[in-house]
């Protein structure tokens, strides 16, 4: 058996596995929820998943055939396993430790620190097993999007010394882009998920029309300071030069017209996604922005929003037309 890499043709076999996976792993749930997972995991979904600079997917092959898989998502030396699976033949012939141990390889090479992974938690036989391999239980979501509990598991691959283990969220924008709602929630879902938590928001003088910013921090560790001073993740929803250094930059394209690039003279990296357009054609109405962009933020940092009842944290005035914005923005796919 061989380990390696996950390329695009391999997508189709994934796919067909996936669907196995779900069958076996969620057997005891109603059909319209594996429906939904499996809606989410189609060759064509795989495909954009993958093309994802976060986006890990390794295989085992066994003469020619796919016979196990491993897709998870690795953001600021943290992997996220999502999904593995290995074909009943193969099962007991080690082609799952082979994934693991071939996974964490590649990720500690990358500066992963820290491994996790959200099981169902009635999948008791996995959770057995994944203790023997190292990981131990973190947060129970009592809660998900469909009903039933997800266990968080983890576990520590490098050492932590010297590690920042911080991750930064700066988002800017003006009154009316909704930039409070939108980091209150996304503040609430990494709390639920385990995380220690800081938001800080800051208003202009000027109440109407103002410019207002959150910092957003998370972390497995008690965070200290709770400003910003340069964000992993910078969003932008206001039309400015104003310089603030971050890794990556988000803005909405609308804002400057023909040339974007404009809005990040300092940033030749950014991701320019067009949410005011997106929320007037699609959903009516510009006030729609921040929950676009919020299951955009939520795939961008490997949050997946089936792990959490999201519905329950939104404002219940708009909550079906919220939801398939946020399911818009994080690419969900639940009427395929």
């Amino acid at each position: 058996m061989l380990v390696r890499k996950a390329d695009e043709k391999d997508c189709h076999e994934v796919s067909g596995q996936m669907t196995m996976l779900i069958d076996e792993v969620y057997a005891h749930e109603s059909e319209e929820v594996r429906r939904v997972l499996k809606a989410n995991f189609t060759q064509d979904a795989l495909r954009e998943l993958c093309r994802e600079s976060h986006a890990r997917l390794f295989v085992v092959e066994d003469g020619g055939r796919v016979v196990a898989f491993l897709y998870g998502w690795l953001f600021f030396h943290v992997f996220t396993i999502y999904w593995i699976y290995c074909l009943k033949p193969y099962r007991g012939k080690g082609a799952v430790k082979m994934l693991l141990d071939h996974a964490e390889a590649e990720v500690i090479a990358q500066g992963c620190y820290k491994i996790e992974m959200y099981a169902y938690a009635e999948h008791n036989k996995f959770l057995d097993f994944s203790a023997k391999l190292g990981f131990q239980k973190g947060v129970l979501i009592e809660k998900s999007m469909f009903g039933f509990k997800i266990q968080n598991i983890f576990k520590y691959v490098a050492s932590l010394e010297g590690v920042n283990r911080e991750r930064k969220i700066k988002i800017i924008g003006e009154a009316g882009h909704g930039v409070k709602l939108l980091s209150f929630l996304l503040a609430s879902i990494l709390s639920r998920l385990g995380n220690e938590v800081s938001l800080n928001l800051e208003y202009d003088a000027a109440v109407r029309g103002g410019k207002i910013s959150a910092d957003l921090i998370y972390s497995d560790l008690k965070i200290e300071n709770p400003i910003i001073d340069e964000a992993d993740v910078l969003i932008k929803f206001t039309r400015t030069r104003e310089f603030f250094p971050a890794k990556r930059l988000v803005i909405d394209e609308s804002l400057c017209e023909d040339a974007a690039v404009e809005c990040s003279v300092k940033n030749s990296h950014g991701t320019y996604y067009g949410f005011e357009n997106v929320a007037i054609s699609l959903f009516g109405s510009k006030v729609y922005i921040n929950m676009i962009a919020l299951g955009r933020i939520l795939r961008y940092i490997g949050i997946n929003i089936l792990l959490l009842n999201i519905r329950d944290l939104l404002p219940p005035q708009f909550v079906e037309k919220d939801m398939e914005a946020v399911k818009y923005g994080f690419l969900y796919r639940d009427d395929v």
